[in-house]
């Protein structure tokens, strides 16, 4: 009897030990074509992650004209082939241009209040859910992982932005200061929502933060409200990681404490091209990747994978 007991109680501290000792995994990525095939899905099967960030152009469905009919073949699609493991996943999105309805689209488009329709009936999104019911499709929620509170947080950097100004193939810098990324209510909620008490925060943007020496799109094409976020950034006591798609390529960059991980994109990779920054760190990647998080009590591991599971680049972030 004392035998058997003993081997209880071994068994239950194995046990717990190795629960104390899970990794909590994050996958994300970016730019999916729901008419091309995805080998990512497999691999990230095998990743065994616990949840997973859409960051935008999670399906391409705009035409020239804005009209959404594709939209919606689009998100049928994209579900359709959805593998089980992913829809029993848990899984966060924000949008970009090609599931928002129009290419480099912003505040000006004029059926974006139909299209936020159908990515709150696409995504599963809650009906007491705020994206229900108020401008954007911007959000937050806490989660405990790894003995840390983590506040997550998705951007709407479609549906107020100003339009772009173009030069050629160049989208340039605003001088104006009255142009917007994020719009009045949705700075106002960020800054509320930033106030919060946690221990990382991990901020998901469609368009990169960071990087400012490339011709799309990014926050540098605003230069104020760029500085206004780092700023809002650097004021507050955590952690801070950015997270972002859009660009076909990944790689991580570095501010100070702000890191960014931009993963682009799932099945939609481009042929081999540089390109650097002088907020980047290591190299980008442009062939067909995604992104894994791993959470652990002291650090984040940040790995870059192509989408047969090698490993592109690695990165680890010490937590306060």
């Amino acid at each position: 009897m004392l035998k058997l007991n003993m081997r209880i109680l071994l068994l239950l501290l194995l046990s717990s030990a190795s629960f104390a000792d899970a990794i909590y995994k994050l996958g994300l990525g970016s730019c999916i074509d729901q008419d091309y095939p995805t080998p990512a899905w497999k691999s990230l099967k095998e990743e065994s992650i616990d949840a997973f960030f859409f960051l935008g152009d999670n399906i391409y469905g705009d035409v020239p004209s804005g009209r959404l009919d594709n939209i919606e073949i689009s998100y049928k699609k994209f579900n359709e082939q959805m593998p089980n493991w992913l829809k029993n996943t848990e899984k966060m999105a924000i949008w970009d241009d090609h599931d928002y309805g129009l290419n480099d689209g912003g505040e000006s488009y004029i059926f974006k209040d139909i299209s936020q329709k159908l990515y709150n009936d696409a995504w599963n999104i809650s009906k007491d859910d705020p994206r229900r019911f108020r401008e954007g499709i911007y959000f937050s929620e806490i989660k405990e992982i790894s003995g840390k509170k983590v506040l997550f947080v998705g951007l709407d950097t479609r549906y107020f932005r100003s339009n772009l100004i173009k030069i050629g193939n160049s989208y340039k810098p605003h001088k104006n200061l009255n142009t917007t990324i994020l719009g009045s209510a949705q700075w106002r909620w960020l800054e509320k929502e930033l106030s919060r008490e946690y221990d990382l925060v991990i901020l998901a943007t469609s368009i990169q933060v960071l990087a400012t020496e490339h011709r799309f799109e990014k926050w540098s094409n605003f230069p104020h409200e760029r500085n206004k976020l780092l700023s809002l950034l650097n004021s507050i006591d955590s952690n801070v990681l950015i997270i972002s798609g859009d660009r076909h390529r990944a790689g991580f960059y570095k501010t100070g404490n702000i890191y960014e991980f931009t993963s682009s994109s799932i099945n939609k990779g481009l042929f081999p091209s540089y390109e650097t920054d002088s907020l980047l760190l290591g190299n980008t990647h442009t062939q067909n990747n995604y992104g894994i998080i791993e959470f652990h009590k002291n650090s984040l591991l940040l790995f870059i994978k192509d989408e047969n599971m090698n490993v592109l680049e690695s990165l680890e972030i010490p937590l306060k």
